[in-house]
């Protein structure tokens, strides 16, 4: 079908540019419902996105090219799609520019092999193991968990000569955990994202996040506080994959003017009081679940250096916007990286300070980093006492938090982010209640 796509393209004198994007999947999957399973199921998934240009001129006469795309599934009208993504591409008058040329694609290790081979035996051993680790800890239940396993082989054909070829592997694991029960029972729930198998450290989370149910139980009343706040693991993955510093470090954004960053500047609108910030927009990631030897367009993977030492380097940038502002094309964002402090860890926990275990959900404004998020689990360190509280609100800015900040010297890998596994912000509120 591909092939036969291509020669419908090829014969369209119309079209000034056309990709096509062929992906083909198979997926394992099961779901468990506390000791049973409940469902067992393999699917295959096939589908082709198809993306043109057209020039077209806008009502003054200019020189300008459209964009349209349709997606195709095996068996559809291959004339009738085309015939729809052209006419939509007839519709659109957007400055001109190009799909990308070929360029020398980069190996990048995106696939397990042990996925690969034997994708649904995988989900057992993975479901098998969360259980026997559940297990251990009889005082907190495992009610429900789900794994599922996929392999996608993607090939990229485009006008400009592009035509490449990978193969990805991904695995989600989630699960539900309760303690207590009747009127005191808590439930959390646990989210994995990864490319391959042993970077799932099944045991280790588990164990984690069992404590952690259990911690729910005693939680305190949140307390009203303005200081030093730590944030860890997951958890701070998770502040730095929130779409703030993808949003203001893209190419889109600086043309349409919706971010302020000037390449040569610093990101920051106060003084940096903390450690320097680094970071990379890194599709190279081994493993890393945004890694690819090529993105959705056909550009190369790369590792690209963004802000260093608190000042912007680079924008990430497609093609279209590369071609708009005459920047390097750099494709997508891809994984976040940020570089390491020179404080231990250990050494950033020492003074009086609140952890954050858990969000609810880290969502600040993308484009002015405001944030008032709420706090699943956290615990108040005052010399030798540790308190649990679930609730309350952190309130910042992501900016100025990243501003007044000091990096851990250890690093961490959790699937779309390697740096630092501890950051101290050093000036962040909590809104919460102080406990009677």
């Amino acid at each position: 079908m591909l092939d036969a796509i291509v020669e419908g393209l090829m014969a369209r004198s119309e079209l000034k540019a056309w990709s096509v994007r062929h992906m083909k999947s198979r997926s394992a999957q099961q779901y468990d419902l506390q000791a049973v399973t409940e469902a067992v199921r393999s699917v295959e998934r096939e589908r082709i996105i198809v993306n043109v240009l057209r020039e077209t001129s806008n009502a003054e006469g200019e020189q300008r090219v459209g964009a349209g795309n349709v997606t195709l599934l095996p068996g559809e009208d291959i004339s009738k799609a085309l015939d729809e993504a052209a006419f939509m591409a007839s519709l659109v008058h957007n400055e001109p520019y190009n799909f990308p040329e070929p360029t020398p694609l980069p190996e990048i290790s995106i696939a397990d092999n042990q996925m690969q081979g034997n994708p649904d035996e995988s989900v057992r051993v993975i479901l098998s193991r969360l259980k026997a680790g559940a297990a251990k800890n009889p005082s907190v239940r495992l009610t429900a968990a789900e794994c599922t396993t996929s392999e996608t082989i993607t090939r990229i054909v485009n006008s400009r000569g592009i035509d490449a070829q990978q193969a990805s592997t991904k695995l989600h694991l989630e699960w539900v955990l309760i303690a207590g029960k009747d009127e005191a029972e808590v439930e959390s729930f646990v989210r994995l994202d990864r490319r391959r198998i042993s970077d799932l450290n099944i045991e280790a989370v588990l164990a984690r996040r069992m404590q952690r149910a259990a911690d729910l139980l005693i939680a305190k009343k949140p307390p009203n506080y303005s200081g030093p706040v730590i944030v860890g693991g997951e958890a701070l993955a998770e502040m730095m994959n929130s779409s703030v510093l993808q949003i203001l470090s893209s190419a889109q954004f600086k043309y349409s003017g919706e971010t302020p960053w000037e390449i040569g500047q610093s990101i920051f609108r106060a003084e940096v009081q903390g450690d320097a910030f680094t970071m990379w927009a890194n599709r190279q990631l081994p493993y890393g679940t945004n890694s690819n030897r090529f993105d959705g367009e056909g550009i190369r993977a790369q590792r690209v250096e963004l802000v260093r030492e608190n000042e912007l380097r680079a924008f990430t940038a497609s093609q279209r916007f590369a071609n708009y502002l005459d920047l390097p094309v750099t494709g997508a964002f891809g994984n976040i990286e940020i570089a390491p402090g020179s404080t231990s860890a250990e050494e950033l926990a020492k003074l009086p300070h609140i952890e954050v275990a858990e969000f609810s959900w880290f969502n600040p404004d993308s484009l002015s980093g405001e944030f008032a998020c709420e706090i699943r689990l956290g615990t108040i360190v005052d010399g030798e006492k540790r308190t649990t509280f679930k609730g309350g609100m952190l309130v910042g800015n992501l900016l100025d938090a990243l501003a007044n900040v000091h990096w851990s010297s250890e690093t961490g890998f959790y699937g779309n982010y390697l740096g630092p596994v501890t950051a101290r912000f050093n000036d962040l509120t909590i809104a919460g209640e102080t406990s009677g």
